[in-house]
């Protein structure tokens, strides 16, 4: 079975910028015209300061792994951040917030990404001071409606279809993290 997960990542010369394509985004899911895995905001004020805020998603699975993501990005404290804030806002109360951030973090290294270093290096040297992205995940059947909304507003997209391998992995180590946070309650 095909797993077909892509990740997006467009990157705006505005700060605010990403924040109003993420409402266009959050618009369109509530109105069942699009459908993401989960996506966030990445803020680099012009002082260099990073921010993730404006988080959404159906999958605290795939959360986790944007927080993760965003952790390569922007240094520990955002994948700790990441997969704490898809945590609480999917899973509120129950498996994933109970797993504990770090457990969260820890799991997703960026070996587990399976993204190649060239992508990860162009990916945050886009993200400069001044500038905001917004990191998604997406089914296949989504990718092109994504695309169309956020690619004639940014300056740069970077898109990455992660291997069934690495999917399948994924899944099976979340799978495992609910099991053994079940038997421990």
């Amino acid at each position: 079975m095909k797993n077909n997960k892509r990740l997006i990542v467009a990157v705006y010369n505005e700060e605010q910028k990403a924040e109003q394509e993420f409402k266009l985004l959050a618009k369109k899911e509530k109105r069942d015209e699009l459908d993401l895995c989960a996506y966030t905001v990445i803020t680099k004020s012009k002082d260099g300061k990073t921010t993730l805020h404006d988080t959404e998603g159906r999958d605290a699975f795939w959360g986790a792994i944007i927080g993760g993501l965003v952790g390569m990005l922007v240094g520990p404290i955002g994948a700790i951040y990441g997969a704490a804030i898809f945590a609480a806002e999917v899973f509120a109360g129950s498996v994933a917030a109970g797993l504990g951030v770090g457990a969260i973090a820890g799991w997703l290294k960026s070996d587990a990404l399976d993204i190649p270093n060239d992508l990860l290096k162009d990916i945050k040297e886009s993200i400069s001071p001044g500038t905001s992205a917004i990191v998604a995940v997406a089914d296949e059947d989504w990718v092109d409606e994504v695309k169309v909304l956020l690619k004639p507003t940014s300056e740069m997209m970077h898109c990455y279809t992660f291997t069934d391998e690495v999917v399948e992995k994924f899944e099976k180590d979340w799978k495992v993290l609910q099991e053994s946070k079940n038997e421990t309650v």
